[in-house]
């Protein structure tokens, strides 16, 4: 790596966050002390570049949460239905438990990164997660949008922690008003009131991320999709029940809207050939 004074700050915070995806660093690794020795330099390039520790992890959060909206997005435009996001959302957790603890479970010192100018991205990162609500026949998709997400978070926490099979689910049984879909269809963080969740801290620089563009290496990181060091072999009977309440929390956020009207039915209605004397 080349000398502290003119690093690419984007690079340490990309190879960690890659690393993290990849579960060679895990959530015990992220002090100033091992991440610089990760990094192969010293504490300083953190205080350097960033001005703190958590100055530098925000950057690593901050890049999730676009990773995170990206692949919804992507789902989105595929045309995926709200119990979709729902599952994605859940998904990402479990392949990355490292990564999203980070995300959604690490305190941060948010009024001293205010200060400092680096929570710039937060809201324009949430307004994405809003706007795919919006999209999905949301009324109210700020208020859903912190539901869905505080929902989602729960069920990932409980499936990470081995507790989500309670109850009757305790047998390997997915009750039947969780796992069934509804006709026609495919089968989070916290935060304080008032204040958006943490979502895409801003850059050193202040610019607009490049989102998208993959790591250091050039590859994109493999978020969703599992991977070697984190199989979730022994999450599977948790997952799956953790899947089911992501589709139905979906469903109470956002019921299913009836399908559009046929050209046939649409001129019926209108007293077209279709309707009888």
């Amino acid at each position: 790596m080349v000398g502290m004074g003119v690093m690419n700050a984007d690079e340490p915070v990309e190879r960690v966050f890659t690393a993290l995806c990849e579960g060679r660093l895990t959530r015990d690794d992220l002090t100033a002390r091992k991440i610089a020795a990760f990094l192969g330099q010293t504490t300083m390039v953190l205080y350097h570049h960033f001005g703190s520790l958590d100055g530098f992890l925000i950057r690593v959060d901050g890049l999730g949460w676009r990773r995170l909206a990206e692949r919804l997005d992507a789902r989105a435009r595929g045309g995926a239905d709200a119990r979709s996001l729902a599952v994605g959302y859940v998904e990402f957790a479990l392949c990355h438990p490292d990564l999203y603890w980070l995300m959604a479970e690490r305190r941060f010192d948010r009024a001293r990164l205010r200060e400092q100018g680096r929570l710039r991205l937060a809201r324009p990162l949430w307004s994405s997660f809003v706007e795919l609500l919006r999209h999905h026949g949301s009324r109210r998709p700020e208020e859903d949008t912190h539901v869905l997400f505080a929902g989602l978070h729960g069920i990932a926490m409980l499936a990470l922690s081995g507790r989500s099979n309670l109850g009757e689910v305790s047998s390997g049984k997915i009750p039947s008003s969780l796992g069934r879909a509804p006709p026609g269809g495919p089968g989070g963080t916290p935060f304080n009131p008032g204040e958006e969740p943490n979502l895409g801290e801003g850059t050193a620089t202040g610019e607009e991320p490049n989102l998208g563009e993959g790591t250091a290496t050039g590859e994109e990181p493999n978020l969703g999709e599992g991977s070697t060091a984190n199989p979730g072999e022994g999450l599977a009977a948790d997952s799956e029940v953790a899947f089911a309440a992501a589709r139905r929390l979906a469903d109470l956020v956002l019921p299913v809207r009836p399908p559009e009207p046929t050209a046939f039915q649409a001129g019926h209605d209108r007293g077209g050939p279709g309707r009888r004397a």
